[in-house]
């Protein structure tokens, strides 16, 4: 199979429009294993829904429904042999068949983030095509590859299973999540969580409970299967409340700080097989901060960045860089340094985008230290760090005073190189949280 720098499966000769997927399950299955026999019958009717006349005579073109099988889980990769998933698929009934298949692809084959950054585009109201779409995920780390098959083919069949509209890129929210069985929140809740929370999740899925257990069990059960050492400071609070967010479990407990007493039960939307798969798979392909920065209102960011609570503090910071990056119409890179790694009191950010008709790339930094201030020293490293990122711009927005030696520092980078930084103290901060159109008049003013 030819390797490929898209992280969702290919699409070339295998879309709704050419394959009738019922069909094609069948014949995986009952020529599992036999490349050529593959050949024959992915290429007929009834498989093929515009078959030439007989298989391609390039062994290349011959195989491309059967790489695309492969990239889609349904043959193994060499062998062509039928995987558990196109053997379970074949013995579903027509009507059926389409939901199962975009569950997995939503699951394990990238969907749940192409179907996330197309509600993130929607709601930047940013116009939406296949290489939009692909442009826009491949600036956020997740590779797509433009003007290619590929994304249009996955989003043809979550169409097929009535997810998107069969023309176009609008979305069918409650028929993503009752196919995904899971719900915007425990999305969310489930995309943030830590090593440790995972842990417990997974803990819980392995029992699988039909009534009332202790949450203690579930923990020692976690730190034996995981390894990792589990916090006893508050099971309820750091374990039990975020599932409850979700709408996944009940609790009871009697306020112990240790949780001993505290009891769990599972709800109708605790799915172990899709928690699973979501932990394991769909996780990995989430950033943390863009899925709860687009859970967010503005007014919620600056209430949590008072928060005495540094997870809280930290991912409100989080949430914050990317304010200003919608703001300035820039669009996401990577993460340099994460909120949650400082206790909450500063992020590193790499954006880039089109401003005044020139390309820039941005590193930004977010400080909400207001006991502290902004000194030379943190300017310096920035300008360090922004010789090696080939960075354009470097923005500091800090809650706190900025002394007059970083501001002279920043000067004078500003006159001796082409790097261009910005400084933004606590006034500055304020003026945006009032009004944010006021970032782009505040830094006309100290261009």
């Amino acid at each position: 199979m030819p390797r490929t720098a898209s992280q969702i499966p290919v699409g070339t000769q295998f879309s709704p429009d050419l394959i009738e997927l019922d069909e094609f399950v069948k014949a995986l299955v009952a020529n599992s294993g036999d490349r050529k026999a593959l050949q024959s019958s992915v290429w007929s009717p009834p498989v093929h829904l515009k078959p030439p006349h007989g298989v391609p005579p390039s062994r290349r073109r011959a195989n491309l429904p059967l790489e695309a099988a492969v990239q889609y889980g349904l043959l193994v990769s060499r062998t062509y042999a039928a995987t558990e998933l196109a053997r379970k698929l074949a013995t579903l009934p027509r009507e059926q068949i389409h939901e199962e298949f975009a569950r997995h692809i939503l699951l394990r084959r990238g969907g749940v983030r192409v179907v996330e950054a197309v509600e993130q585009m929607n709601l930047d109201r940013m116009p939406i095509t296949a290489d939009n779409l692909a442009r826009y995920l491949t600036s956020q780390g997740f590779r797509v590859t433009e003007h290619n098959t590929a994304i249009n083919s996955l989003r043809m069949w979550l169409a097929k299973a009535g997810i998107f509209s069969s023309k176009g890129w609008d979305i069918d929210v409650e028929t993503k999540h009752r196919i995904l069985g899971l719900s915007a929140q425990a999305i969310g809740v489930l995309t943030e969580l830590n090593d440790e929370q995972r842990a417990f999740v997974q803990a819980l899925c392995q029992i699988n409970p039909t009534g009332w257990i202790k949450a203690s069990d579930v923990r020692d059960l976690a730190e034996t299967t995981s390894g990792l050492r589990l916090s006893r400071s508050s099971l309820p609070q750091e374990f039990l409340r975020p599932l409850q967010a979700a709408g996944l479990i009940e609790f009871q407990t009697k306020g112990t700080a240790g949780g001993k007493s505290a009891l769990l039960r599972t709800t109708s939307s605790f799915q172990k097989d899709v928690l699973r798969d979501f932990l394991d798979e769909t996780a990995k392909t989430l950033d943390k901060a863009l899925v709860a920065y687009f859970r967010r209102r503005p007014e919620d960011i600056y209430k949590d960045l008072q928060s005495s609570d540094r997870l809280t503090k930290g991912q409100a910071l989080e949430a914050f860089a990317i304010y200003v990056m919608r703001l300035l119409g820039l669009r996401f890179i990577g993460w340099r340094k994460r909120a949650r790694e400082t206790g909450g009191a500063e992020v590193d950010v790499s954006l880039t985008g089109i401003l005044g008709g020139m390309p820039t790339r941005w590193q930004v930094q977010c400080k909400n230290a207001p006991k502290s201030s902004l000194d030379i020293e943190d300017v310096a490293r920035e300008v360090g760090v922004a010789l090696v990122s080939r960075a354009t711009h470097v923005l500091m927005i800090a809650n706190a005073p900025i002394t007059r030696e970083a501001r002279n520092f920043a000067a004078s980078i500003d006159v001796a190189t082409t790097l261009t930084t910005y400084l933004l103290d606590k006034r500055d901060f304020e003026e945006i949280r009032v009004s944010p159109g006021a970032l782009g008049r505040i830094l006309r003013a100290k261009a």
